[in-house]
């Protein structure tokens, strides 16, 4: 296993001086060595990032840039102006800088703040003087794509922890300061004593509003829908807290008034919490790619929403977009399939053809189609609905059932001990406390913290998880369902021989690297990225050439001043009499190279499977492929044919999923067609590809080539919940001494105060330490 030289991640090398783990991650840094920019690197100081994978070569649109930097301009006073935008590839603070770097040279620009954290970009310009489009375009040769930001971005409820946090904060810091001076001796007779405690009972009733309905409302909402939740024990605490310290105060009680606690518990919570929440949103907030599903369609001069779309209708589909309903074509034009039938071969259609809902556009014309149905009927309409369900663990079902009826059991036995013994006030402040002292605040900062430690390992192998509860879920999996094309194979084919590439004159190279330009063909994809650098500069150098579809032969490049001869680029016996399988490159009909291709298992294919049948787990492959293809597949990988089915179509997928999962399947698939299974299993993850749906509704998703992940997912799943089985063994010897203690009548609010945030230090210490790798 070797580490990629630019981003971090690990990766199996093909060949022994392969040092990236994709042709991105290799266009980049030879971009930032060219430009001066190794202290990049320093900056960065080892940390894992995402791979780069196809975004320097792919074409990208900016349309949405023009209309808000002409709204900002217009409201400029200064002379000045300023966008924000969200922006995928950025992570640590080398980002920051040379993002920075790049911006300051051009024209007009004033500043760049680049925020790893949130996602986002601030741009600050000079009206009408800086080309921002341009930037933009070149931030994408370093790795980092710009977008528009998204109103309904997945980082809403973060920022609302933060908001909610930093209040409770302040409260926590209020009611401490003005508890302090009772636990220091100050007497009951002084003059401010009243005012004291009332900022106090203050500060713990704010702190109940902005942080502690937080836990309230997600416990209720848990139980309306009959389950148990880690918040309800939360909740539980909190009010009982609160409602005890209130009738303390009434009664003149002193060992019943807990505001301070409270104030500090709340506190505690919503930090652990805002750690959870941050680390996944950070990996929802990565992708800003959009769906190939268009969200409206032209119809001649008008535009019809998609879920007007009626039978009948005629609507143009633009390159790369997936036609959303069943429909006819209207000319002759290349699409794939693949994101229904998993078929990877582009398939050639002539006017009349029904295509199915989900076929793709390669072509680089748009198409003319009629629709066969209405959006509300349409295959794709229900693969592309998410399934926003939280999968729960059933283990922690049972613990928290049992947990609840333990601490009600020794509150409301504590409180009849003391009744019987003749102290009912005793026995009131002994419930109140059992209640307050086994509230779980040590598991309920250590828990976020593992799976924030998870998380973070598991971005070192190219995984990025989307869902804090996937942890407890994964640990149970017994049976690995894949896909074949796209997740068990890579998503485009590769080349056979790249030393073809490196014996291209300059020439051939350019007339390649034009016919390659913007494709949406998996070919011509490859062999632009084969091109790297190479391609780029010759094209930054003399620019794009003027293309002609040739549905299912290729695509030719129409002669210029400086060469009046025809390019092509297509099928073997297009422009020759050669037959031999080849995507040909040739001039006025002269073949000057021939590349072969061939399907391929993703690295690290056969050590990721042996690793998984050692756990051990069942291994299946559910396909919309052809039998034939998926049999010598599962043969090759060791696969059982009778677990190996192909010719699948999204329901019957769904079928076989739900027939073998008994909460401990784990779904891995890539594609439209995968999407009901999707919401069958039990846990979900992707590969992320170049037309993505799935990443949106998965637990998690990878953007490395290679499987070499997936193993390591369970043990990072099996390590940290090591780190939680020690944090909860010293939470129950914790609680065990804490309740005895409030039965015997012996604890106070001053002791639960020191008592909780020591509890919570140790089982940081402990899960940090625990979660550590194995050696």
């Amino acid at each position: 296993m070797a580490t990629c030289e630019h981003c971090g991640t690990a990766f199996t090398p093909s060949r022994p001086e392969e040092v990236y783990c994709c042709r991105g991650c290799e266009f980049v840094a030879e971009m930032i060595r060219d430009s001066g920019f190794d202290r990049f690197y320093d900056l960065k100081q080892g940390l894992a990032t995402a791979p780069v994978r196809s975004r320097p070569f792919e074409q990208h649109d900016f349309s949405w840039l023009a209309p808000l930097v002409a709204e900002s301009e217009a409201r400029s006073t200064d002379g000045s102006a300023s966008l924000d935008c969200a922006i995928e590839g950025i992570s640590c603070v080398g980002c920051v800088w040379l993002i920075d770097k790049l911006f300051d040279p051009f024209p007009g620009a004033i500043r760049s703040a680049a925020h790893p954290a949130s996602g986002r970009l601030h741009l600050d310009w000079q009206v009408g003087q800086c080309d921002l489009e341009s930037f933009l375009r070149e931030l994408t040769r370093f790795g980092y794509v710009a977008g528009p930001v998204r109103r309904d971005a997945p980082d809403h409820e973060r920022r609302r922890l933060a908001a909610r946090l930093g209040l409770c904060g302040a409260f926590a810091l209020n009611a401490m300061a003005f508890s302090l001076p009772v636990y220091l001796g100050m007497p009951a007779s002084f003059e401010f004593a009243g005012l004291f405690r009332l900022i106090a009972f203050i500060s713990a009733t704010l702190s109940m509003l902005v942080g502690g309905t937080y836990f309230v409302e997600r416990a209720w909402r848990a139980l309306t829908l009959r389950t148990l939740h880690i918040d309800l024990p939360i909740a539980l605490g909190l009010l009982l807290a609160y409602a005890g310290s209130i009738v303390g105060w009434a009664l003149g009680l002193e060992g019943l008034m807990y505001f301070d606690f409270v104030a500090t518990f709340v506190f505690l919570m919503l930090g652990g919490r805002f750690l959870q929440t941050a680390a996944v949103d950070r990996n929802r907030r990565r992708l800003l790619r959009s769906s190939p599903i268009p969200p409206s369609l032209r119809s001649g001069s008008e535009t019809i929403a998609l879920e007007s779309l009626q039978s009948g209708q005629t609507f143009e589909l633009d390159p790369g977009q997936a036609t959303p309903v069943a429909a006819t074509v209207t000319h002759e034009a290349e699409v794939s399939l693949e994101w229904i039938n998993g078929e990877a071969d582009p398939v050639l259609v002539h006017p009349g053809t029904r295509l199915p809902a989900g076929a793709i556009l390669l072509s680089r014309q748009p198409l003319t189609l009629t629709a066969a149905e209405p959006w509300a009927e349409s295959l794709l309409a229900r693969l592309a609905r998410r399934d926003d369900t939280e999968r729960g663990s059933p283990l922690l079902q049972k613990v928290l059932r049992a947990y609840l009826i333990v601490v009600l059991l020794f509150g409301i036995g504590g409180l009849i001990g003391w009744i019987l013994l003749g102290e009912p006030a005793t026995g009131l402040q002994a419930m109140i406390s059992v209640f307050v002292v086994s509230c779980p605040c040590a598991l309920g900062v250590a828990i976020p913290l593992a799976d924030e430690l998870a998380a973070t390992r598991a971005e070192r192998h190219g995984a990025f998880i989307r869902t804090a509860s996937l942890w407890s879920r994964l640990r149970q999996v017994k049976h690995v369902v894949f896909d074949k094309t796209g997740t068990l194979t890579l998503e485009r084919p590769v080349l056979q021989d790249p030393a073809t590439m490196s014996d291209l004159s300059d020439e051939a190279a350019l007339a390649l690297a034009r016919l390659t330009a913007g494709s949406l063909h998996p070919v011509g994809r490859t062999l632009h990225e084969a091109l790297g650098m190479r391609g780029q500069r010759l094209l930054a150098a003399h620019g794009s050439g003027n293309l002609e579809d040739h549905p299912g032969q290729g695509v030719a490049l129409r002669p210029t001043s400086d060469d009046p001869g025809t390019w092509t680029l297509g099928r073997a016996g297009w422009t020759d009499a050669i037959q031999d399988g080849a995507t040909v490159l040739a001039h006025q009909g002269r073949r000057i190279a021939a590349f072969h291709f061939r399907d391929s298992i993703r690295p690290d294919a056969h050590q990721a499977l042996d690793a998984l049948r050692n756990r051990p787990c069942d291994l299946h492959i559910l396909s919309g492929d052809t039998p034939a293809k998926v049999a010598p597949l599962a043969a090759e990988l060791g696969i059982p044919s009778n677990q190996a089915i192909g010719g699948l179509d999204p329901d019957q997928k769904a079928a076989r999923v739900r027939a073998i999962d008994h909460l401990d399947t784990l779904y891995l698939g890539d594609g439209a067609n995968d999407s009901l299974a999707f919401d069958a299993a039990h846990v979900t993850g992707t590969p992320v590809v170049d037309r993505s749906l799935l990443e949106a509704k998965s637990d998690f998703y990878t953007l490395g080539s290679g499987l070499a992940f997936l193993p390591e997912l369970f043990r990072i799943a099996d390590q940290r919940a090591r780190g939680v089985r020690h944090a909860f063994i010293f939470a129950l010897i914790y609680n065990s001494a804490a309740v005895a203690l409030c039965l015997h009548g012996h604890m106070n609010p001053l002791l639960a105060a020191i008592l909780m945030p020591l509890s919570s230090i140790f089982s940081v210490l402990l899960v940090t330490f625990r979660n550590r790798p194995a050696a």
